[in-house]
């Protein structure tokens, strides 16, 4: 029962520990090792995983654990896209797909807590307690980091919807 139950955890999380490792990594190849090595982890580590109060928590963390492991190996120092690269005329503002290309490149550009924290809330739908037990934090410091990527996106947005003029 026990490995049937730790199976059906790593088929359910797959998709998000692969989203989660993109976003760190930016390269595809290297997050599906990313998703690889935290199965293998946390098949090593099941009987952990499973009297844990959040399972998913704990294996989400091994994958975050990993992927940070091999962004430090590499020292990447990607340089954040810029704004203006999504175009500065009036009709792109107004497609939906430019809006969510835009959205998406604004919390990749977050610091990482505040990336983690609206990815995991709002994307894959975990609940604060679980996100605090991801980033080993607590759930004060969880709801201040949503807080704060939400505003900085919604700032952003209004911006480049506006075309850089600020409204008063």
């Amino acid at each position: 029962m026990e490995t049937e139950h730790y199976n059906r955890l790593i088929v359910e999380l797959r998709d998000a520990i692969y989203r989660m490792a993109l976003g760190i990594l930016g390269n595809s190849a290297e997050a599906e090792d990313v998703v690889q090595d935290a199965s293998e982890r946390a098949w090593r580590a099941r009987d952990a995983v499973l009297k844990s109060q959040y399972p998913r928590a704990y294996i989400y963390r091994i994958a975050r654990n990993i992927a940070i492991d091999k962004l430090r190996q590499r020292r990447l120092t990607s340089p954040v896209t810029s704004l203006r690269e999504v175009g500065d005329d009036g009709d792109k503002a107004s497609n939906m797909s430019d809006i969510t290309s835009l959205t998406r490149r604004l919390i990749a550009a977050l610091p990482e807590k505040q990336r983690l924290a609206i990815e995991l809330r709002d994307i894959e739908g975990y609940e604060i307690e679980e996100i605090a037990a991801i980033v080993e934090s607590d759930a004060q410091s969880v709801r201040m980091n949503l807080s704060r990527a939400r505003k900085s996106i919604r700032e952003q947005l209004i911006k480049a919807m506006n075309h850089g003029v600020s409204r008063c």
